[in-house]
């Protein structure tokens, strides 16, 4: 009597509500559950009773799918009616559930009867009466009949039940074209994931294993939300979109530094990409606490976010010169565009087909493909980069070369000039006069040899000074530290400089040869004062410190520009010197006036 009774409150309910009524008329066609009826259970508590006696409290949707995103509630109630207008009794209800976590479906035939059933989406696969990805509710509705129906969601994430009625022969039919683009899409990622983890293992570069990982969490992703992943593995059943989105973006991340070169190309990028990973951590703090309103809520936010960092980094590398961010922005673009396609069906913008069912499917194989495209431009625009250093580096030798015997030969001919015009006049000058003191007769002779000795030291001077330039012997007698001194003490003095000198015991720095260099370098720039500077005091500093030999060299003349300076062949000289001793120079303005060179270079 009790049953009957409330069979009747029920009929009396339901005459008074209204609710969307979904005609059935074919059975070979799927009818979608647009703009249902629904109702927030902020605590998840309400009773089927409780929601049946206060049907007043649904409202319609505006949207064909109602999309719970952080809404704070633990459930939602739905209320919808079908009518049959087919001699089909058996119909099932479909619900795309790779984002739910419990459904509960209750009908109400026109007698009163109510039958029940409840659904898990992300746990016991094997407990459905139709095993598929999509949640299969099995229905039994008279030719004839309308009824109502009840459908309590659940979720941790994403609040979204896209609902349709359809018959078994339509589901199957529908269920191929899915399967096989589903897994098209997700072999042709897999076979991208492997390609470019055979190539990791070839070249080793991070990029690729960071690659690897976002197109892997993408793989699982897109699958899970599809519902194959608990389908194939079952045990996988603790994953989540909460738990995937910050890893998926955590990879994302690291990709685009390493791939855009951000710390070179786009700096303000470099500089927030740790403040990006950490913000991720936010949604899976609220998933751990049991927060799954806060948590999805965090990830769209966060996701967002992402979307304009992956465009801004793209574009602004490219616009740095970075020629290989144009796929990179192709790639994420496209991604980007077909989620928002596939969240516009969402809205009802764009009609519902297996194209935009699949959207994130596509859009993920899209973007794998063009990521991979963009690491093989990568890869060529480094080895065209390389090559165009490699080429200039090339022509910088043989210009070196070529100035070097030139300057071998300049040197040649004023060695050939100075013997012939200097030491070869006076040698023939000591002959002439030998041959005409030998005729005055030996009296004569002995007479002169101290002119004719004076002579003869003059001529060894002579030969001294022009080996000297060739090879300072005086770091092999004195060493290096008193070499030094003497060249910088003569120079100066020979063009009236004032000079002060500071120079550490440095003669045990390294083997002759390295000695020979360091001599060079500090005789160019001694040389380059004394000619160029037109200077009135300079300064020679050597410091011998922490394995770093730092020598400064200062005058208070008219000064150059550093950065002109660069085409004579003595200032190549001293780089390339200081190449072979691995040091490095740095050439400036001297305050009030003049110029200063830093020279710094390692040593044991």
């Amino acid at each position: 009597m009790r049953v009957v009774l409330y069979s009747l409150l029920l009929l009396l309910v339901f005459s008074c509500v209204d609710a969307q009524v979904i005609d059935l008329q074919q059975a070979d066609q799927k009818y979608a559950v647009n703009y249902p009826s629904y109702r927030e259970d902020r605590d998840g508590t309400l009773s089927f009773k409780e929601v049946v006696g206060s049907a007043k409290d649904f409202k319609i949707p505006s949207l064909p799918v109602p999309d719970f995103l952080g809404n704070l509630s633990k459930a939602i109630w739905y209320r919808f009616a079908a009518l049959n207008n087919t001699p089909e009794t058996e119909w099932y209800l479909e619900i795309k559930g790779g984002y739910m976590h419990r459904l509960t479906l209750y009908q109400i035939h026109p007698n009163g009867a109510i039958d029940s059933i409840a659904l898990s989406a992300d746990k016991d696969f094997a407990a459905r009466p139709v095993r598929s990805n999509n949640l299969i509710f099995p229905l039994r509705i008279d030719p004839g009949e309308q009824t109502t129906f009840y459908l309590k969601a659940t979720s941790k994430a994403l609040i979204r039940p896209s609902m349709s009625f359809t018959t078994m022969h339509q589901l199957y039919e529908d269920s191929i074209p899915t399967s096989y683009g589903d897994g098209f899409f997700t072999a042709l990622a897999v076979a991208l994931l492997l390609y470019n983890l055979f190539v990791y293992f070839s070249l080793r570069e991070r990029v690729y294993l960071y690659y690897i990982g976002y197109i892997f969490i993408t793989i699982l992703h897109t699958n899970l939300v599809a519902g194959h992943v608990l389908a194939i593995f079952p045990w996988l059943d603790f994953l989540n979109t909460n738990l995937l989105l910050p890893l998926l973006a955590f990879f994302s991340v690291l990709f685009t530094n390493s791939f855009l070169q951000t710390k070179r190309y786009a700096p303000i990028i470099y500089r927030i990409r740790w403040l990006m990973m950490l913000g991720y951590t936010v949604p899976v703090l609220f998933f751990i606490a049991g927060e799954y309103a806060m948590a999805i809520l965090a990830t769209s936010v966060l996701m967002f976010m992402l979307f304009i960092y992956w465009l801004l980094a793209g574009i602004l590398a490219y616009r740095n010169g970075f020629q290989p961010a144009i796929y990179y922005i192709i790639g994420f673009g496209a991604l980007i565009m077909l989620n928002m396609t596939f969240e516009l069906k969402i809205v009802g913008w764009v009609q519902e087909n297996y194209w935009i069912d699949s959207a994130l499917y596509i859009g993920s194989a899209l973007e794998a493909i063009i990521l991979s495209f963009a690491l093989a431009s990568k890869i060529n625009f480094y080895k065209k980069e390389k090559e165009e250093i490699q080429e200039q580096a090339y022509q910088q030798a043989v210009n070196f070369s070529r100035e070097l015997i030139n300057m071998q030969e300049a040197e040649r001919k004023r060695i050939a000039s100075e013997l012939h015009d200097s030491v070869g006049q006076k040698l023939i000058v000591i002959k002439n006069k030998i041959l005409r003191f030998s005729k005055g007769g030996t009296a004569g002779f002995q007479q002169k040899t101290e002119e004719l000795a004076e002579n003869v030291a003059d001529a060894i001077q002579e030969i001294r000074s022009i080996s000297y330039a060739l090879r300072p012997y005086q770091i092999d007698l004195l060493g290096l530290t008193q070499s030094i001194k003497s060249l910088a003490a003569e120079s100066f003095e020979a063009a009236d400089i004032v000079h002060t000198l500071h120079i550490d015991p440095i003669d045990n720095i390294g083997p002759a040869d390295k000695q020979i260099n360091i001599y060079r370098i500090i005789q160019e720039c001694i040389n380059n004062i004394v000619k160029h500077a037109e200077a009135a005091t300079a300064s020679v500093s050597i410091e011998n410190q922490h394995n770093q030999l730092h020598i400064r060299i200062a005058d208070d003349g008219k000064g150059f520009d550093a950065q002109a300076a660069t085409g004579g062949f003595g200032l190549k000289g001293i780089r390339e010197r200081l190449h072979i001793l691995n040091g490095a120079i740095k050439m400036g303005k001297a305050v009030p006036r003049g110029s200063v060179i830093d020279i710094d270079i390692p040593v044991k």
